[in-house]
């Protein structure tokens, strides 16, 4: 993706979540005691943005993007943009309130990301993620088998493989290809047993 492609996929994603009548909107509810919120996967912060935080809350959004943090210090003042990732927070125990994670985790080594968002939070924290179900990769075969591109055929198999994995052994294992890439699709069951191992309460 280019620079001006991935600003124009951003400022997509900004005004759908803006746009409560979109399909595709999907905001955390965001309580009083909400001071102190993290996104992770932040993209440019379309989703605090949208949020509309007041000045009296502390909003961080964490990416690996560099160009989509920095349009996002375009965009607004009342979010701090931090680069990092999931399975490493540069943050201190305790620090938050909500983390929020909207389709980010899907390409994170869960197990690792989970342990670090429990850490972060502070007791009777919360976490809110949209995550990407079984079905997401079989469209995704289904199409790649009738197109003829095998490739994507493989790794949408390797994706499904990752989700039994971290169902059933609670682990997810690197792309063989590219060890420091992992993928996985997620059940509502397999991410409550992981959340649950990494110290959150049902």
């Amino acid at each position: 993706m280019t620079e001006g492609a991935g600003a124009a996929y951003h400022l997509r994603e900004l005004a759908v979540a803006r746009d409560p009548t979109s399909p595709a909107h999907r905001l955390p509810v965001i309580g009083a005691a909400d001071r102190a919120i993290l996104d992770i996967g932040c993209g440019a912060g379309q989703t605090l943005i949208a949020a509309e935080l007041g000045p009296d809350r502390t909003a961080i959004g964490l990416d690996v993007d560099h160009d989509a943090l920095a349009l996002g210090r375009t965009l607004t003042s009342a979010v701090e943009f931090a680069a990092g990732r999931a399975e490493e927070l540069p943050f201190a125990a305790e620090r938050f309130d909500l983390v929020v994670s909207r389709v980010a985790l899907p390409y994170a080594d869960i197990p690792r990301a989970a342990a670090e968002m429990a850490r972060v939070l502070r007791p009777g924290g919360r976490c809110w993620l949209l995550l990407h179900p079984p079905s997401f990769a079989w469209r995704a075969l289904a199409d790649s088998v009738t197109h003829g591109r095998i490739r994507n055929a493989v790794y949408q198999l390797y994706l499904l493989a990752n989700g039994l994995a971290l169902e059933l052994l609670g682990r997810q294992f690197a792309y063989p290809l590219n060890r420091a890439r992992f993928e996985s699709v997620q059940t509502g069951r397999g991410m409550r047993r992981t959340l649950e191992r990494a110290g959150f309460e049902g």
